[in-house]
């Protein structure tokens, strides 16, 4: 088995990198052979292109996206990790999902709509807020949140996806964000080997 991490989250130090930390260290455990994509450190370029969308009509792809394209297609397992700005993404992943999962790769349309290519893969996305859970569900934006990468992206194109938001991480003590921690932890140790089956 083998996982793909997708990695969306500035600086070094953060909330999230202690996620990512904890993500690598349990695959470890679980002797899941793994590939860390963070988008920053690579200078990911993010916009999807004139020459992008020529390239997805020939059904090609430049050597940047073919290359997570591979990575994707090899992995059973994605994981993405990420904070919440704005409600969304940060764009340098809406970016990765508009040129990495494109039409002929990630999905093809047929009569009824779009159907996706990437089943019997198993997805976990992580997304961090500074807002609580109350705050959060009062507003709806919970749903929206999970609308919008889960739902509308990676369960659309064939993964099973496990998604989780840990809320108000700022404001939370040490032991709160530990317990976190053990749940991410959980969450990894609960994937099932092999996928598919």
């Amino acid at each position: 088995m083998k996982a793909c991490i997708v990695f969306a989250q500035e600086g070094k130090e953060s909330f999230c990198h202690a996620i990512l930390d904890r993500v690598t260290q349990t695959l470890q455990k679980q002797n899941i052979a793994y590939d860390v994509r963070d988008l920053y450190q690579m200078k990911f370029q993010p916009v999807f292109q004139a020459a992008d969308m020529q390239k997805v009509s020939n059904g090609t792809a430049s050597a940047d996206v073919m290359t997570e394209q591979e990575l994707i297609s090899e992995a059973d397992l994605l994981v993405m990790i990420y904070p919440v700005w704005w409600w969304s993404a940060p764009a340098i992943l809406k970016g990765y999902i508009d040129r990495v999962f494109t039409n002929g790769f990630a999905f093809r349309y047929e009569a009824h709509g779009p159907v996706g290519l990437l089943k019997n893969k198993q997805a976990i996305v992580i997304t961090t807020t500074r807002e609580s859970e109350p705050e959060m569900k009062k507003t709806g934006f919970d749903d929206v949140v999970k609308k919008q990468i889960v739902d509308g992206s990676l369960s659309m194109i064939g993964y099973d996806v496990t998604y989780r938001n840990f809320a108000a991480v700022p404001y939370v003590d040490d032991a709160a964000r530990q317990g976190m921690l053990a749940e991410v932890e959980g969450m990894v140790t609960a994937i099932h080997q092999p996928v598919g089956v």
